[in-house]
């Protein structure tokens, strides 16, 4: 009988062979924050780092995983949740049989007199099955459907939010009725086809293409832009975040999160150093994620223990995927990631050295890109240049990640004709 330990070696097999970055006993600290940030980007989902090297073992934790934690990880390889991966992973192992090697033939069995109908016996179960298999396949219908409806409606300002989908699929021949919460597939839940009405809760900004999918089939789909009232800092915990809204994370002339922040909501660095996010999701116009120029100063101001390395991340959420851009001190470059819609890059094949950075000061990150091709500056200096094939839609909103705390003084985003300065 497999156990709960099985499954999760399972799972994380699937997670290792879906991101490919190798053996996972090699991976360092800022892989299990990349995993992170994917996990939030695909599910709405933050999982902490020190959550994640407890799943891989690389921390001791006597407890087990969390509900929230499993589904989570089963949302990321396509599952609905963790008991549907459960499900449908389960298969106990047969006893193989035993492999006789030609100097030690087997015993010759007796022949019984009805051994000579199994082939007849056997030949009937074929045809049998073919026949099933055909009739099965021809009675299958092609999707037909009238009037359908799909709407959606947040029913509340800012964060955490429930976002209320009110659908219509009864009027179709469908088998089955999927809500798609986003343009990820990983996000598809099914409903009742003769219901009308399901809720998720959001606890972090994005924005998501929501579809309703009969059978296989995309027949509508809407968009669902979760915002931000103003600027936003969280600490990213595995379920729900601690939030700090616009106004106690302005301090002068910048946007940040500092140790007093944190400690004044219980945390305590001598334990652990939280993972925390700056973030501006709101509407800025038709900016195109493929032709744009995006400029930032920003700071990671904390560098003890295991944050020595002050790894930070700017992500650039767009309609459909996201820019990801990394910093570190330049000792820890060959751990950083960078993404640009559909392409990454690892520090570990790939020289990333220019974003290694000295944080005693701001740094200055310059990203261009025309017609999908991508030039990044880094105080100055040509950092990476690359492109991508896929267009990402437009720039919808702004998320920094810092190991403990971090400062934003400026964000400005351009197109050549329009100018957003984030204030």
């Amino acid at each position: 009988m497999q156990t709960v330990d099985d499954k999760l070696q399972r799972c994380r097999t699937l997670i290792e062979a879906k991101v490919n970055w190798g053996d996972s006993s090699q991976w360092q600290n800022q892989d299990f924050e990349t995993l992170s940030e994917r996990i939030l980007a695909e599910t709405g989902v933050s999982l902490s780092v020190s959550t994640l090297k407890r799943i891989w073992g690389k921390v001791r934790y006597q407890s087990e995983p969390t509900v929230t934690t499993l589904n989570t990880l089963a949302r990321f390889i396509g599952y609905e949740n963790w008991r549907v991966f459960q499900n449908q992973t389960t298969g106990e192992p047969t006893e193989p049989a035993p492999v006789l090697s030609p100097e030690q033939p087997g015993p010759t069995p007796a022949i019984s007199p009805a051994s000579k109908y199994w082939p007849w016996a056997i030949a009937l179960l074929l045809l049998a099955g073919l026949v099933g298999i055909w009739a099965f396949q021809n009675r299958v219908e092609p999707l037909q459907y009238g009037e359908l409806a799909f709407t959606s409606r947040p029913v509340a300002r800012g964060l955490p939010n429930t976002v209320l989908f009110d659908y219509d699929a009864t009027d179709s021949n469908a088998d089955s009725v999927f809500i798609q919460q986003s343009w990820d597939p990983r996000r598809r839940y099914r409903v009742a086809k003769d219901g009308h009405q399901y809720t998720s809760t959001y606890y972090y900004p994005g924005y998501f293409r929501a579809k309703l999918v009969l059978n296989d089939s995309i027949v509508k789909e809407h968009d669902v832009y979760i915002t931000t009232d103003g600027w936003l800092g969280t600490i990213n915990d595995d379920s729900i975040p601690t939030y700090f809204p616009d106004r106690q994370i302005r301090k002068k002339d910048q946007i940040a999160l500092t140790e007093t922040d944190l400690i004044a909501q219980g945390v305590d660095f001598q334990k652990t150093i939280p993972e925390v996010s700056l973030q501006y999701v709101q509407p800025l116009g038709e900016l195109s994620a493929s032709h744009f120029v995006f400029e930032t100063e920003l700071q990671s101001t904390f560098n003890r223990s295991n944050a020595v390395c002050q790894h930070a991340r700017i992500m650039l959420l767009c309609s459909n995927g996201m820019h990801s851009i990394p910093l570190s001190v330049k000792g820890c470059v060959g751990q950083l990631y960078l993404s640009l819609a559909d392409q990454s890059v690892s520090g570990k094949t790939t020289d990333l050295s220019g974003f290694g950075v000295d944080f005693s000061d701001w740094v200055k990150v310059r990203c261009e890109v025309n017609q999908k091709k991508a030039r990044i500056f880094v105080n100055g200096n040509l950092a990476y240049t690359g492109d991508f094939q896929e267009d990402p839609g437009k720039i919808v909103g702004l998320r920094y990640f810092f190991h403990g705390t971090g400062s934003v003084k400026s964000a400005r985003f351009s197109d050549g004709k329009n100018e957003t300065v984030l204030r």
